[in-house]
């Protein structure tokens, strides 16, 4: 009898499925491990300013991702990736040397932790039996924008820069659905991008067959389409108002150690300078400006109050009363409302011993038209390790042990009042309602919004963001990258935007987040320069979802991957019996 080979068969896909079951048979070894973890760094650093190649954003997770999938080991994952990430954080935060030596390598190495935690967590969820034969694609994006959802929004009263959406700004057509869920929802979308990368490498590795594939791309390229159809359809709108706002933006030059040590001639040279500047400017313009405004604490004053102004008179402070009064004849010269940036001192009083003494300390923003009293905004969201010591800062003398180590000579004094004031500009036929973030507030989202929307109601009708960036020092890469994510408080909101920046970079951006007016040369013009800005900001009556339920799309992504996480440590119950 003939015996005859018979080639069996394997049903479809059951190869694949093998594969996923046994993730170490693709292992990478150590030097695979290092180059996905560069080829990230590199990906994300030249995303983002000055290099600015913001497509890069939409791939950058992916080689970590794919890191986390495929590694030989976690610790060696983990290692890697902590000592590729605090090189890359040292290098995109080096201006920080000249502010906090200390505090320089704690900032990039608390900002490592969170790659470390996408590593650990994408591992772990990849490495479910459930997970291994379903794409991945949707998970990544939601573990990234968790992950910045924790950073932004929750520890440290919240760091929300470098989010993966913010250098999308540059085409403004990917972030116009920030006005339904946040600039967050931009970064799930270019994550969901690099998520399907990942999909293909996995299905190209016979580790995912092909079908799921398909399907993630399916999806992912429908939430793209429908978020570029969208852009469309909002960049083509015409604003429901149409009125427009002239505001004549002056930016100062003081080099922040300059602010840091201003003694009394140099602040009498500089505020002689720009009232001069001023002066040219107004007189230069098109057409008379309805504001002048001027950045964030550049007034060298106690503040414009009625009784701070007597007790400076009282108390024979004639140059401060001198700067102050100085302002307020300019306006007055100028026919123009002024909006200045400047300390406010409560409760001012001398002690028995000569010093100045004060119940309260604001970072605030003066709207000066006739004699004061004047419309008042005092900053509301300090500054984490700027202005504040989140959590630290209960324990004052902790805090200035911890400040005399790491930022010599800095004090944090200023406290942040929860109410947020209005300034309402009068004009002849009509009211313009003002909302004045002072320097980081412009990138929190939350806190604009609030300015922006009571309950749901829009209130306000422009931002004028009066900012100090003399912190970036020589490095212009922060001066832009502030500006980039301005942008996004915008199209969130719908409202236009003025930037007046001490040392730039000082803009005009449109409701739909488009720059319209800049100082000098370049995309975002030029910093480090005294000059004017002459913006007309274009008023926009449209309100948005976003206005009504701020990041819940951001929390939401957060919860999901901490159950998700959660629950790759519950084993079935099958299992614990076993065990028993």
């Amino acid at each position: 009898m003939k015996s005859r080979n018979v080639r069996t068969s394997t049903p479809k896909g059951a190869e694949t499925a093998e594969a996923c079951l046994s993730p170490e048979a693709c292992a990478h070894g150590a030097v695979k491990t290092i180059i996905f973890a560069l080829l990230h760094a590199v990906l994300f650093v030249c995303a983002y300013p000055p290099v600015n190649a913001w497509p890069l954003a939409l791939l950058s997770p992916a080689p970590l991702a794919w890191l986390a999938i495929n590694a030989r080991s976690t610790r060696r994952a983990l290692l890697v990736v902590l000592i590729v990430q605090i090189l890359m954080w040292l290098w995109m935060k080096r201006w920080l040397i000249e502010v906090t030596v200390v505090g320089y390598p704690l900032l990039a190495l608390y900002m490592s932790l969170y790659a470390l935690l996408f590593v650990w967590i994408i591992r772990r969820l990849s490495r479910q039996r459930l997970m291994r034969a379903q794409p991945l694609a949707l998970i990544i994006a939601l573990v990234w924008v968790g992950l910045e959802c924790l950073r932004g929004e929750l520890i440290f009263d919240g760091y929300p820069w470098f989010l993966l959406g913010h250098p999308l700004i540059e085409w403004p057509l990917l972030g116009q659905s920030a006005d339904l869920l946040g600039a967050y929802f931009t970064s799930f979308l270019a994550a969901a991008v690099a998520g399907v990368a990942v999909d293909f490498l996995r299905w190209h590795a016979r580790r995912l067959a092909g079908r799921p594939m398909i399907v993630a791309v399916v999806v992912v390229a429908l939430l793209q389409i429908l978020s570029v159809g969208y852009g469309v359809r909002r960049l083509r709108e015409t604003p429901s108002s149409g009125d427009e706002l002239r505001i004549l933006a002056i930016q100062t030059n003081l080099p922040q150690s300059n602010k840091i040590a201003w003694g009394l001639e140099d602040q009498r040279t500089d505020m002689a300078a720009w009232t001069d500047l001023t002066r040219r400017a107004f007189e230069e313009v098109e057409a008379p400006p309805d504001l002048i405004a001027w950045p964030e604490t550049m007034l060298p004053a106690r503040g414009l109050e009625p009784d701070i102004l007597q007790a400076l008179l009282d108390w024979r402070q004639q140059s401060e009363l001198g700067f102050a009064l100085d302002v307020i004849r300019l306006s007055d010269e100028l026919d123009t409302p002024m909006l200045i940036g400047a300390p406010t001192y409560l409760g001012l009083d001398v002690n028995a011993e000569g010093y100045w003494t004060w119940e309260t300390h604001y970072n605030s923003a003066y709207l000066v038209e006739g004699m004061p009293p004047y419309q008042r905004y005092d900053k509301c969201f300090l500054t984490p390790f700027g202005e504040v010591m989140p959590y630290i800062s209960a324990w004052p003398w902790l805090e200035e042990k911890l400040l005399a180590v790491g930022a010599p000579g800095m004090t944090f004094d200023l406290a942040a009042n929860p109410d947020i004031e209005h300034l309402e500009l009068k004009r002849a036929d009509d009211v313009v309602v003002l909302a004045t973030p002072i320097c980081f507030e412009d990138t929190m989202a939350r806190v604009c919004r609030r300015m922006v929307y009571e309950r749901g109601v829009k209130r306000a009708d422009v931002l004028v963001n009066l900012s100090n960036d003399g912190w970036f020092g020589s490095h212009e890469s922060g001066r832009v990258q502030h500006a980039q994510i301005a942008r996004f408080r915008c199209i969130e909101n719908r409202v236009p935007m003025v930037r007046c920046v001490n040392t730039g970079v000082s803009v005009s951006i449109d409701a739909a987040g488009r720059l319209l007016g800049r100082i000098g040369e370049g995309r975002y013009g030029e910093a480090r320069q005294e000059h004017w800005l002459e913006a007309v900001a274009t008023l926009d009556g449209r309100a948005t979802v976003y206005g009504r339920i701020g990041d819940l799309w951001a929390w939401v992504c957060l919860l999901l991957t901490a159950g998700l996480t959660g629950a790759g440590f519950l084993r079935p119950r099958s299992q614990r019996k076993g065990k028993a």
